[in-house]
């Protein structure tokens, strides 16, 4: 067998290797971003397998209940009329595998056939490699640590208007830019989510109006919304767009963790203003990778004091410890959080 030492961009020589048709004997595909997994898996299949021979020369297994003789027969096996078959091991911890397997693996995954492509992938489970392991020292030399993370918000930017295009419309750069700050960076759901918005437009452009009328805004997106009708004086529509969030199953620990870093990113950016940070000192500070998000928390810092942000940001401390250590009625536990907000922001601008 060659041996294919991993790279630092596995990613990158997995697609590589499928524009050259050359293939490594052993993928291990992970990473937060299900789209492209999903996408490259599909290449991989169509690319290594005759469609007429696959019924003999794809194997797939989920990795809850494999056993040795399982994967070594799989191995094993020679392929039918082609020179490789593809075996896919879905969610196969391989760093803390099943009694039986540990001692195994490196000698099994170390020498593969030649007309063996071996495929790890990773869709509930992380799959983050230790590489405090023996297995880890095997993979190194002959494995491609394929890891697809979410993307940069301006490669997304560009996958949205090519999108569009093959959907017959167009979207500017700043409403696809909107388009992610509302709905997030999953591709898989910002796929779902142009399709509507598409389908919503009359002219062939997708705008900010389309968007809005039939999007679905993830949870940062509606606590920003929050947040903003707080500063605005318009308590009960905040109060109201906490009840909606709760309607949908929204965990209530969860929503004011929300509130919290959002308040606390809020603090970040006035006091980055008020330092004359730029932009990108911004985004290190609150964590996030989009300038657009950023560009919004800018603004909307600007319309609240900083003493008024030192309070919200205390008070939320507070409440998240009681919303974690009490049975209290968590719904009215954050409206109160929230009315003590309000009450302390027209209290400042006296």
């Amino acid at each position: 067998m060659p041996a294919a030492k991993a790279t630092s961009n596995g990613k990158a020589k997995l697609i590589q290797d499928l524009k050259n048709g050359t293939f490594a004997p052993l993928y291990i595909i992970s990473g937060e971003e299900s789209y492209l997994k999903e996408y490259y898996l599909g290449k991989l299949k169509e690319s290594v397998i005759d469609p007429a021979f696959a019924d003999f020369n794809l194997l797939e297994f989920e990795g809850k209940g494999l056993t040795v003789e399982q994967l070594t027969e799989a191995i094993d096996s020679y392929p039918a009329m082609s020179e490789k078959k593809l075996i896919i091991v879905t969610d196969f911890d391989l760093f803390k595998p099943p009694a039986g397997f540990a001692d195994a693996l490196p000698g099994i995954l170390g020498d593969l056939p030649d007309y063996v492509c071996l495929v790890f992938y990773y869709d509930v489970i992380e799959g983050k490699p230790d590489k405090r392991t023996k297995l880890y020292k095997t993979l190194e030399k002959c494995a491609c640590f394929a890891e697809f993370s979410r993307q940069e918000e301006r490669e997304l930017v560009t996958w949205l208007e090519r999108r569009a295009r093959a959907l017959g419309c167009t979207i500017a750069p700043e409403d696809a830019a909107y388009m992610i700050f509302l709905c997030g960076n999953s591709m898989t759901n910002l796929a779902g989510e142009l399709e509507k918005a598409a389908a919503h437009s009359t002219t062939g452009a997708i705008q900010k109006y389309n968007i809005d009328a039939v999007c679905s805004p993830v949870l940062d997106a509606v606590v920003f919304d929050l947040t903003d009708a707080i500063t605005a004086g318009k308590f009960d529509h905040a109060v109201a767009l906490v009840g909606d969030l709760i309607a949908q199953k929204n965990n209530e620990v969860m929503i004011f963790t929300t509130i919290t870093r959002h308040i606390q990113r809020l603090y970040a950016a006035k006091l980055c203003a008020e330092n004359r940070g730029g932009e990108k000192q911004l985004m290190e500070m609150i964590g996030s990778k989009s300038p657009y998000y950023a560009r919004q928390i800018q603004n909307a810092a600007r319309r609240v004091p900083l003493s008024w942000l030192r309070q919200a940001a205390s008070l939320c401390a507070q409440t998240d410890s009681a919303l974690k250590g009490s049975a209290v009625d968590k719904q009215k536990q954050i409206e109160l959080a929230l009315l003590s907000m309000a009450a302390a922001l027209k209290e400042v601008k006296r």
